[in-house]
């Protein structure tokens, strides 16, 4: 082991001692992490466009459902979980049940943007033109209410305006009755009239356009508490960048190293090629965590938001550069040249980046190319930093993320050991 960290720190000492890399190391990614973030900041943050919000229907009835589809039509941002989760648990559910308690700890928690409780009763209320409450539960200042609650009060709005309305009708007729001592209404008669009155609100409201959709965001307050950093996602996204820049140039050093000599002088000393292709591993390893922790420090210092799991983000750095380094060394072998090794890199890094999203939200654009977008290591490493730092997810949030990086590495590494030249 300890040959295997002189090794490590030797190579390390050399990279260090090049001038040229220290650009690439240090000025050029801050520089574009500082313009990105401050960018998005103007913006919106960069953040997922997608809110997750959880809903429990516990009255579960026709009316109640019309109510879910109205919120959905009001806000096409609103994922509702667990209705609306897809093949990707998008809700962290984890194929659990959602129960009450378990609901109200991940809105306490930051978890979703929302919960919204149907109460049992709704639609009786509705019908018996009563008071009804629906509990909203979120971690957002109810003296400014979000995207969330504002939709949730127009659609609110309108399913109570039929129940109002016909309330009101009904508490008119009653009042002429007396004032102009008329004789009753027959039950079943005003009841007939009081049902076609609703169900002829609802219609008349439901020929309504939709409501408008607006949010206010105000841009001091909202850098405040971090919803609108846009270092959020700059950061992660160019750390992501800049760590295959940085490891996958270690396919051009390979080479040189092959050509000048380098390797075979190590495989004269007492050494096993296990201790050599290790050591080897570890210098690309280290170099790409050093990035990731320069570029995630400048965020730092900008108050970028790292969730509550720091050892959930730091294992997301670490499987990510580990399948970039297995992705290293399994393209190596086949490198002929070192224009060859530097065209592949701006290759693989500025393509791969850009579709994982590293450069923007995949949320943003078309659902292909997000499924596209997964075939990029990016992709998974940018949903793991996306869980914990918009969603405050934990280690086993991301542990769907970091198992397909594992899993990938350990594939690329197969392939790289087997194919890996010493001379």
């Amino acid at each position: 082991m300890r040959s295997i960290l002189t090794i490590i720190l030797n190579d390390l000492k050399i990279f260090f001692s090049q001038r040229a890399n220290l650009p690439g190391l240090l000025i050029i990614p801050v520089l574009l992490t500082l313009v990105i973030g401050w960018s998005l900041g103007q913006i919106g943050g960069g953040g997922p466009t997608r809110l997750r919000v959880d809903l429990i229907d516990l009255d579960q009835t026709s009316m109640s459902a019309k109510l879910i589809e109205d919120l959905r039509s009001a806000n096409d941002a609103i994922v509702l979980c667990p209705l609306d989760n897809d093949a990707e648990d998008f809700c962290r559910l984890r194929e659990e049940p959602l129960q009450l308690e378990r609901a109200i700890e991940r809105a306490r928690t930051g978890r979703t943007s929302a919960l919204i409780v149907i109460p049992a009763g709704f639609a009786a209320a509705l019908e018996e033109f009563e008071i009804f409450s629906v509990d909203y539960y979120s971690l957002s200042d109810p003296m400014q209410p979000g995207p969330v609650l504002q939709s949730l009060n127009a659609v609110l709005q309108r399913a109570s305006t039929a129940s109002m309305t016909t309330g009101v009708a009904a508490a008119l007729l009653t009042n002429l009755t007396a004032a102009f001592e008329l004789p009753p209404l027959e039950t079943e008669t005003l009841d007939g009239f009081l049902g076609a009155l609703y169900l002829r609100s609802q219609e008349m409201l439901t020929e309504q356009p939709a409501p408008v959709r607006f949010r206010v965001a105000d841009a001091e307050s909202a850098s405040e508490d971090g919803s609108m950093n846009g270092f959020n996602q700059s950061a992660p996204g160019m750390g992501s960048l800049y760590v295959m820049f940085t490891v996958l140039g270690g396919m051009a050093v390979l080479l040189r190293e092959r050509s000048q000599w380098t390797l075979q002088r190590l495989m004269a000393l007492p050494l096993s090629r296990a201790q050599i292709l290790g050591a080897k591993i570890g210098v690309y390893f280290s170099l790409g965590m050093i990035q990731y922790f320069i570029v995630f420090a400048v965020g730092a210092a900008l108050g970028m938001d790292f969730g509550s799991s720091p050892a959930a983000l730091l294992a997301v750095m670490a499987a990510f550069v580990l399948c970039i380094t297995a992705l290293t060394f399994a393209l190596a072998p086949w490198i002929k040249s070192e224009g060859q090794a530097r065209g592949l890199v701006l290759l693989l890094s500025l393509s791969l980046a850009p579709l994982g999203g590293a450069w923007w939200p995949l949320e943003i654009v078309p659902e292909f190319m997000q499924t596209l977008g997964h075939l990029s290591p990016v992709a998974w490493a940018m949903d793991g930093f996306h869980d914990l730092i918009w969603y405050n997810g934990g280690f086993i949030d991301v542990l769907p993320e970091i198992g397909v990086l594992i899993s990938a590495s350990v594939v690329l590494f197969a392939i790289g050991i087997r194919r890996f030249k010493y001379e």
